[in-house]
């Protein structure tokens, strides 16, 4: 069958010491640690169609094939991560998702822990978190994103809250941010947290990828609706379920077309890329093309507002105003760059020189870019051309009215809007050594050591590097 997902083993000796706050990095436990990174350290899991695959390119012999139960769902699995309990922290865990279910597998027993249910749409991505490694987060096509904790049981039965004037819990299920009238599942993992989409602050379409802030609660989501928002991470608990609708940060003025994936690079500094989007010639509504997706660096200016530096703790209570969960300005475009209209994926990773590595997959080759080589966005000329000022307050992308038809109104960017992107990239790129296989992911391991191509059809193309 064909493959769809990848994910590198992504911890090494050091890892505990920063995993679990450090309460693991223990003596008497650094040993099995050990252990446990000899016999996982560059090992991969693939989703398939029907399967998930464990390959270890140095135990070639410890490979090994899952295969799920058939259930209503045909799709394939999407997503695909490494996790950790606390019960068994040395017996790394495998969360995959086949459409809206999502599945906890026991790497080392070679069998599944866990079966979950809660979205209501197919589930796109998993991240898992970078400090505490059982708590995962999933993106899914029904609007949110839901936080699972592995070390907890599912709940037998639903716990939502009553809307008035009914006194009793609603089961609006996944749609409302709520949990409908069956189990949660079997096994393994509860939801504990719920970020919701809707017109109150949430997204308006899927939620496409996320990202855990490496050292503060926060979470950076981006959808199909081309918004980022950025969420604080709810009080969770085993009794009750948290629901949150109204993010810290959230803006559609960041890219024109959707938006992929996002990652943060440090404290308050984030990186964005979008699909190509779609646009309009002169305003003549029967010539369109497509303008190519972007890599955009950007700052969120609000992060010192809702974290001060002065502030040891983070306030009990943590809410913005209608200006930040609706449209929000505050953020900083450092540099944003034109990519290939073939872009299927990218991935970051940070390396062992302390800078970022962003890989991009195209249909027959892999493009390294390093972030700091990243220029800032060339200054627009001024004064603007002629025809410049007369439309510079339209907007440059497509859209709707209330009947679902283009609008005529919409013109093509100005120039200064054309000409506000950084210098091109040349990048290192990689080819694969048979072009007529196409290319559907990559991943980086080993702090940028290891690069590891996932084609269609299952192949696998693997890269060391020969540096020091």
């Amino acid at each position: 069958g064909s493959a769809h997902s990848i994910a590198h083993f992504p911890w090494d000796a050091l890892s505990v010491q920063t995993l679990w706050a450090g309460e693991r990095d223990k003596p008497e436990l650094q040993e099995n640690w050990r252990t446990m990174i000899d016999v996982w350290s560059g090992t991969m899991v693939v989703g398939g169609s029907d399967a998930i695959a464990v390959v270890s390119p140095s135990h070639p012999s410890k490979g090994f094939c899952v295969k799920v139960a058939q259930d209503d769902s045909q799709d394939p699995f999407r997503a695909v991560a490494w996790a950790l309990s606390n019960e068994a922290p040395f017996d790394p865990l495998i969360v995959c998702s086949r459409g809206r279910v999502l599945y906890v597998l026991d790497a080392k027993q070679k069998s599944v822990i866990g079966k979950l249910r809660g979205h209501g749409g197919e589930i796109i991505t998993i991240v898992v978190h970078p400090s505490f490694p059982y708590l995962i987060c999933t993106c899914s096509r029904d609007f949110s994103a839901r936080l699972y904790d592995l070390t907890m049981p599912p709940r037998d039965s639903p716990n939502n809250l009553h809307w008035p004037p009914s006194t009793t819990p609603s089961l609006g299920g996944a749609p409302h941010g709520l949990q409908s009238s069956e189990p949660e599942g079997v096994g393994t993992g509860r939801c504990v947290a719920i970020l919701c989409g809707g017109p109150s602050g949430g997204h308006n379409a899927a939620v496409l990828n996320a990202s855990f802030h490496p050292t503060y609660p926060l979470l950076a989501t981006c959808g199909l609706d081309r918004a980022v928002k950025i969420w604080v991470l709810p009080k969770m608990s085993f009794e009750e379920m948290a629901r949150e609708d109204k993010p810290l940060f959230s803006s559609t003025r960041i890219h024109q077309a959707r938006i992929m994936s996002v990652n943060w690079l440090s404290t308050d500094v984030l990186a964005t890329h979008s699909a190509p989007a779609l646009m309009r010639h002169n305003g003549q509504k029967e010539s369109v093309y497509l303008a190519d997706g972007t890599i955009a660096i950007w700052r969120w200016l609000g992060f010192d507002r809702f974290f001060p530096p002065n502030q040891r703790k983070p306030s009990k209570v943590m809410r913005g105003c209608a200006s930040d969960y609706q449209e929000s300005s505050s953020f900083k475009l450092l540099s944003v760059v034109p990519i290939s209209q073939l872009t299927r994926h990218l991935y970051v990773a940070y390396t062992l020189r302390n800078d970022y590595v962003i890989a991009l997959t195209l249909p027959d080759r892999v493009r390294l870019h390093n972030v700091a080589d990243f220029q800032p966005r060339q200054r627009p000329s001024f004064p603007l051309d002629e025809n410049d000022g007369d439309d510079i307050t339209n907007l440059s992308r497509l859209h709707l009215d209330e009947e679902g038809d283009d609008r005529d109104d919409i013109v093509e960017p100005i120039a200064s809007q054309r000409t506000a992107l950084s210098p091109p990239l040349g990048g290192q790129d990689i080819v694969i050594p048979k072009p007529e296989c196409n290319l559907q992911a990559v991943s980086l391991g080993c702090h940028g050591l290891s690069l590891v191509a996932l084609g269609v059809n299952g192949r696998i193309w693997i890269w060391t590097s020969n540096a020091d």
